[in-house]
């Protein structure tokens, strides 16, 4: 079934009988079966369109929705914290750490797990440009690694970060330092002129942060946020003198 969302037109709504229970019914739905007869019910009232592709937020943060200014984490399974539970994710370790050190900072953690560079190219307004963040920390590229060319998620990741800092934003770029992918961090942050932190740098040596053999447990992924807490902290004084 296409990913596909509903286009509003509030004068079909008002003179079409049951469109309006059938549209809150779609909203909370978790059947299959009922969510097809409604769409179908919407499409009919010219309320639903396939044309206009759906991307819904994955986005998740760890404070209500306050006027303090935002970073987001932005990556695959790394950011989104797969093999730790959700409040053990780096991002999480980050809010925490932040209000222990007096930093008035909401973090949203956008990471989707498997995302490739242009997965990430795809959401980035909805999942990182509509929070207006001072920080953004990146990391991508790993499931690039044997789908997709060296050149080409070089250049979309490059891309990212310069889409990134076109709103005044500063960018951390988080890089594994291993063969195939340090060279591509390295060359992009260079080309953007911003830092890169390895993000997995400090786990190598230390047993039992390992959650599966790719991804750190809740221990580990609170070493990955201290890992990058001294570069991301320069940022925050700058911004306080």
């Amino acid at each position: 079934m296409p990913r596909c969302r509903a286009v509003f037109d509030p004068t079909r709504m008002q003179s079409t009988p049951g469109v309006t229970a059938a549209l809150s019914y779609v909203v909370v739905s978790g059947m299959r079966s009922a969510l097809v007869l409604n769409l179908a019910l919407l499409a009919t009232a010219g309320l639903y369109s396939c044309s206009v592709p759906w991307t819904p937020s994955r986005t998740r943060s760890y404070l209500p929705d306050n006027s303090w200014p935002t970073i987001v984490c932005f990556g695959d399974s790394l950011t989104e914290g797969v093999a730790a539970p959700q409040s053990q994710s780096y991002p999480a370790w980050l809010q925490r750490k932040l209000l222990a050190s007096g930093y008035h900072y909401r973090v949203i953690n956008a990471g989707v797990s498997g995302n490739r560079v242009t997965d990430a190219l795809a959401r980035l307004q909805t999942d990182v440009l509509s929070f207006h963040p001072k920080v953004v920390v990146v990391e991508l590229g790993s499931n690039d690694v044997g789908r997709t060319s060296v050149t080409i998620w070089e250049s979309q990741l490059a891309v990212l970060v310069a889409r990134i800092q076109q709103h005044r934003t500063a960018v951390i770029l988080g890089g594994l330092d291993e063969p195939g992918l340090n060279s591509v961090y390295r060359a992009v942050a260079a080309r953007r002129d911003v830092p890169v932190v390895w993000f997995t740098s400090n786990l190598w040596s230390r047993p039992g942060l390992w959650g599966d053999p790719h991804h750190p447990n809740g221990r580990g992924y609170r070493v990955v946020m201290e890992t990058f807490w001294p570069v991301l902290e320069q940022f925050l004084r700058a911004r306080t003198h």
